[in-house]
């Protein structure tokens, strides 16, 4: 079958024979494989093209490695929102589609692998709070050390697995390791083991889970894991799994959402205080105002009280979705 290529492919192969270092031939090889049409014909062409992009990328980073180049620094990304996630994965696992299912940041999106250089952000909704995710550049033998510094410094990590590679748990594995060798260990449920390293809160999500076989690998998958992190199965195809994605990474926060009024009026749900699990009404009072956590008399509860309206005292743990009013 005839590849019936587009006059525009000619001229960027031309363009793409004169470029003359490693990072230009790598931008317009991306701009090739967006005018390739995806049919039978074509289906060689496209395989080297991805093993040519591969092998610049590969060439690209050993280069930077090897002059000491500098990027951008990517070292601190502000919070914002109930807490801060990284998607960390392995390459092609789905981390930027899952980004622009969630959020409405528009990651580059690629068949190809280490098609994300930089790191991402987008605001994910849950209920009435948002979550701060950060799509990150895979990891591999070539991440760079500010990749890991991010997730060093975020509130947890979601671990993203390709349902669609048939060597799941292999591709799990590896990915602790590499998270492993920059010191970062990855706990869920369980009690904090001891160990060297930064020990981050974490989820464990598989992706791709309309294509063939994904029900059968992702089982696998939980074997695998053993009840040491909560996992969901998700498609940012169907949308399959992302409402339960969602419920996960509020959970691995650990933060309860707390509401307030004033006494003798009624109650207006507007945007809730995050706080981390265990706070008490004390807390709360200093989050709104220092002046109020110094003055407060006693608090009234609904929600978490044994009945609605309770008066409770300074050190009364909150839980999640509780009123407070606050008495002087």
């Amino acid at each position: 079958m005839p590849a019936n290529l587009p006059p525009e492919y000619i001229q960027t192969e031309l363009r793409f024979r004169a470029a003359k270092t490693p990072e230009e031939k790598l931008e317009i090889l991306k701009e090739l494989m967006s005018l390739v049409p995806k049919h039978k014909g074509t289906e060689k062409l496209r395989v080297e093209l991805k093993r040519k992009l591969t092998k610049l990328q590969e060439e690209t980073q050993r280069q930077q490695k090897k002059k000491g180049a500098r990027g951008p620094a990517y070292d601190h990304i502000e919070r914002e929102g109930a807490g801060q996630i990284t998607l960390v994965g392995l390459p092609n696992c789905g981390k930027s589609s899952l980004l622009a299912a969630v959020t409405h940041a528009k990651p580059e999106i690629a068949e190809y692998p280490f098609s994300t250089f930089r790191p991402t952000v987008g605001m994910m909704p849950f209920e009435d709070i948002q979550i701060q995710l950060i799509d990150l550049p895979p990891l591999s033998e070539y991440t760079e050390p500010w990749v890991y510094s991010l997730i060093r410094n975020c509130d947890a990590v979601a671990l993203l697995v390709d349902l669609s590679s048939e060597t799941v748990e292999e591709d799990y594995l590896t990915a602790l390791s590499w998270l492993e060798r920059a010191r970062i260990r990855l706990v869920g449920s369980r009690p904090d083991p001891v160990g060297e390293g930064v020990a981050k809160r974490a989820v464990a999500l598989g992706l791709k889970h309309d294509v063939e076989g994904a029900e059968e690998r992702c089982s696998r998958l939980r074997d695998l894991v053993g009840g040491e992190f909560e996992i969901a199965a998700l498609s940012t195809i169907s949308g399959e799994g992302l409402a339960e994605m969602k419920r996960l990474c509020f959970r691995v926060l650990q933060v309860v959402r707390v509401y307030t009024k004033k006494p003798g009026q009624p109650f207006k749900k507007e945007q809730p205080y995050v706080l981390p699990v265990g706070s008490t009404v004390t807390d709360v009072a200093r989050t709104i105002h220092q002046e109020l956590a110094e003055k407060f008399k006693y608090a009234r509860v609904w929600g978490s009280a044994e009945f609605q309206g309770q008066r409770v005292e300074r050190h009364y743990r909150v839980q999640d979705s509780d009123l407070l009013e606050f008495h002087e």
